[in-house]
């Protein structure tokens, strides 16, 4: 509002419209206008109402007029500017022309993408123009397709997120007590980061996610050489994903890497996935093995060849069989994602000082961070994930958690495995063999 203020008043002629959702929050931001200029100095705007008395003499700059949806700036040479206050219709959208378009409270728009169809060419001109989309976060909406694109740079909106912090007088403690207050939806109302601000809130299917405790890791983080890397898939033309996994000599993994195609053949996918395959000095990874979805081995009627045969001609192998018990891979997710606690019932936490979980991702995994505070449970059957939601990368995380990954071995354990079958196997008896 303080922007717009600026805009119209040393610019003649300059116009704001706002579309909100109601004609109430359409007044509201009317009536903050009027706010400003209000109490700014009256050599600079006064308004015309105002009683005479009050007033300097020989006022002759700059007035407004205020209504109840329409505020003008009147200038003594040059055209009026104009804030206007809309409600959220398409016809709205197509009645003006405006330099500055407010759209408040955007998620919640009813036909929002019809809205931004008639508002764009509004101000897609020549002399250009401005949207400004404000709103509170909201799963499945058209504002989260414009975030997310506009955080990938898919268009031309720079993002910029507000957290509860940004409100000085919202302490730690004040925090803590919002979170026990409001147990299932503090997250969505009260965002640390923007994924938390699109989560699911009440019904989220992984309520104990927190990304500053599974996200600690930035983009160029990579696993020791030490860890064994498992790859995950899970395969499909339309969708598919894959995630590198890295699991630490104590058990616990790293989801480092992700890979989230659409549209592409499996031997697009597979070449992709063996091009990524590699450590930061360019040297192909030892991948341990690749866990997927049983459909891989099932062969294409056109081609005769199955997405694990043509993985292995790119040559990405060995191939396992996923657990795909829904259910049960769930519960293991959880379990992987709920953070680990002492017997005092803190938080035990690594060298590097961040809470340890036995699952947790870079910031490469944007996709799987983006997506898993929306996951919601099914309503007839809470154990499972609700249909219809984009859940590829969980199903890979499932897959991976439900092959029982292990720590790679150290050539000592291996020497020792090797001396314990060969006695198992040693014959008992030299006449029978036995």
């Amino acid at each position: 509002m303080a922007y717009s203020a600026h805009k119209l008043l040393f610019n003649p002629g300059f116009s704001v419209n706002t579309i909100s959702q109601t004609e109430g929050d359409s007044k509201e931001l009317v009536r903050r206008i009027g706010f400003i200029l209000r109490h700014l100095p009256n050599w600079l705007i006064v308004n015309e109402k105002a009683e005479k008395e009050d007033l300097e003499e020989n006022i002759t700059g700059i007035t407004y007029k205020q209504q109840t949806l329409r505020i003008e700036i009147h200038f003594p040479d040059g055209e009026p500017s104009i804030f206007k206050g809309f409600t959220s219709s398409p016809g709205a959208a197509r009645s003006f022309t405006a330099n500055i378009i407010i759209l408040d409270e955007w998620a919640f728009h009813p036909m929002a993408e019809e809205i931004w169809d008639a508002a764009y060419p509004t101000i897609n001109r020549p002399t250009g123009g401005k949207v400004i989309g404000i709103s509170t976060g909201e799963r499945g909406t058209f504002f989260e397709g414009i975030w997310n694109d506009a955080k990938a740079g898919r268009n031309s909106f720079t993002p910029v997120f507000l957290p509860w912090d940004v409100d000085p007088r919202r302490t730690q403690e004040w925090y803590e007590q919002t979170k026990k207050d409001m147990p299932h939806t503090f997250k969505k109302e009260y965002p640390a980061e923007p994924s938390e601000a699109f989560s699911a809130g009440s019904g989220a299917f992984f309520p104990e996610w927190d990304a500053r405790i599974h996200a600690p890791y930035e983009k160029s983080w990579y696993p020791p050489h030490n860890w064994r890397i498992v790859l995950g898939y899970d395969g499909g033309y339309n969708q598919a994903a894959a995630i590198w996994f890295a699991i630490s000599n104590d058990g616990w993994a790293v989801a480092y890497r992700e890979y989230y195609p659409a549209h592409k053949t499996d031997p697009e996918q597979m070449e992709d996935i063996r091009a990524l395959s590699k450590d930061p000095d360019g040297v192909p990874e030892q991948i341990d093995h690749i866990i997927a979805d049983t459909s891989c081995w099932a062969k294409n009627k056109d081609t005769g060849k199955s997405t694990v045969e043509i993985g292995e001609n790119k040559g990405l192998r060995p191939w396992r069989q996923a657990d795909k018990d829904r259910i049960m891979g769930w519960r293991r997710l959880h379990e992987w994602l709920t953070p680990i606690k002492d017997e005092n019932n803190d938080y035990i936490k690594d060298r590097y000082g961040n809470v340890l979980s036995k699952l947790r991702v870079t910031k490469s995994c944007s996709n799987f961070i983006r997506l898993i505070p929306g996951m919601k449970e099914n309503e007839n059957k809470p154990d499972d994930l609700a249909s219809g939601l984009e859940d590829h990368v969980f199903d890979v995380a499932r897959y991976f958690v439900m092959s029982r990954p292990r720590a790679k071995r150290s050539e000592a354990e291996k020497k020792r495995n090797r001396r314990d079958r060969k006695r198992r196997t040693k014959p008992r008896s030299s006449v029978t063999g036995y």
